[in-house]
């Protein structure tokens, strides 16, 4: 039964537009905040091929990479995120 409730909550901190799939922290996200998409952090950086990789599947086009994460990934690479090395594998 403790299985289903961890994988629950994994599933349900994926699924939540205003998490960041990859660290799990608010993304800070204005379309789903209500405020102006225009405006969102987002829309003035680049977001790397290999970080856009490391977004779990089920989660891809439902919630936004945060901003530290981006920033943290264009200055390290993915090792600058600290993830398990099956994720780092994905884009080597």
């Amino acid at each position: 039964m403790m299985r289903v409730v961890i994988i629950d909550r994994i599933m349900e901190v994926h699924m939540n537009a205003g998490i960041c799939p990859i660290c799990h922290k608010e993304n800070h996200c204005h379309m789903v905040s209500g405020e102006d998409p225009s405006t969102c952090w987002c829309t003035t950086v680049s977001f790397p091929d290999g970080l856009l990789l490391l977004v779990p599947e089920e989660a891809r086009n439902l919630s936004c990479v945060c901003e530290d994460c981006v920033t943290k990934y264009q200055e390290e690479g993915a090792e600058g995120l600290r993830l398990p090395k099956d994720k780092l594998d994905k884009i080597q």
